[in-house]
């Protein structure tokens, strides 16, 4: 299975390659000089240009997704043949789009990048159930942390169908929109599942129990008590107070969870191997900040009532 799981892999990489190159040839050269044939090349490179987008970011998120598995499973082999099917329809959709730019032309549009978009969330789930199968707990933390990427995508995809019955035109820039939002909050999602991962057992547990929405509050509790030693906990009622010994400075070399700013987020390594790096970072961790980060677990886990929670966790 090895075998042909990097050969399906390649096979999926050339599809997406003719679909763009498919797409390009659409694109009919001025034979004769006019403003309006020219105006009528811009309107198609530009819609081919929002399909590019798309289909790249298809591209990178079916890359990322098959680079954390070694095998398949025919659960994966189905998902993947019929994501490819419906994929290499999008040439077909977008020369549509393109020539008779209309409400249902663009409707249709929508539909199809909603469709390829809820196959490829099947097809990841069926990856995730493949790479944790013996870890139920990293399931449920892969469907918390995607839902929460995917809830606003959903949103966005509903309301790009609806504003394009009202305003063909308008919508087209919605679906520009999407790709570029949907490679954000998934770049981000993965980078989440990184973190989760490399927390030990018993704290894979108390986060699969955890809401999704407190995954924000972990994050940030993560953060600073890994990457800064700052403590986020504040002890509840009636509690010990925390040893105030700083022990060990972390790691130097260490890359904060979530960038400070733009650039530092374009400079991070897209490679899935930057999993090492982040795995090291909690072996690195001094008896403190494991104190700390099990801490914040446990007051989590007890349901500590929000008039105890610290200044960090309103911030």
């Amino acid at each position: 299975m090895e075998k042909l799981k990097s050969r399906l892999d390649a096979f999926a990489d050339a599809i997406m390659a003719v679909i763009i190159t498919i797409m390009v040839l659409d694109i009919a050269p001025i034979m004769k000089d006019s403003w309006p044939r020219y105006l009528a090349m811009g309107k198609h490179i530009g819609i081919y240009l929002i399909t590019f987008v798309f289909i790249f970011n298809m591209w990178y998120q079916h890359s990322t997704a098959f680079a954390e598995i070694a095998t398949m499973t025919y659960r994966i082999l189905v998902w993947e043949v019929l994501f490819l099917a419906v994929l290499s329809l999008m040439p077909l959709f977008t020369s549509m789009m393109a020539e008779n730019t209309t409400r249902i032309t663009v409707m249709l549009y929508g539909l199809m990048q909603a469709v390829i978009n809820f196959i490829f969330r099947l097809l990841a789930k069926a990856i995730i159930h493949q790479q944790y199968t013996a870890k139920a707990d990293m399931q449920q933390v892969y469907q918390k942390i995607y839902g929460n990427a995917n809830h606003p995508l959903a949103i966005l995809s509903v309301i790009a169908i609806v504003v394009a019955y009202f305003l063909p035109h308008l919508a087209v820039l919605f679906y520009l929109a999407y790709p570029i939002l949907n490679f954000l909050l998934n770049a981000d999602a993965r980078q989440q599942m990184f973190d989760a991962e490399a927390l030990p057992d018993d704290q894979q547990k108390d986060l699969a129990a955890l809401p999704a929405s407190a995954y924000v509050d972990w994050r940030k509790a993560a953060r600073q008590i890994l990457a800064k030693g700052e403590d986020p906990v504040a002890p509840a009622a009636g509690e010990p107070q925390a040893d105030e010994q700083p022990g060990p400075a972390a790691p130097q070399n260490a890359a904060p969870m979530l960038p400070e700013k733009w650039a530092d987020w374009l400079d991070q390594n897209v490679d899935a191997r930057r999993r090492q790096v982040l795995v090291k970072r909690y072996e690195q961790a001094n008896s403190a900040q494991q104190q700390r980060m099990a801490q914040w677990f446990d007051q989590r886990r007890k349901g500590r009532p929000h008039g105890h929670t610290s200044h960090h966790d309103h911030h």
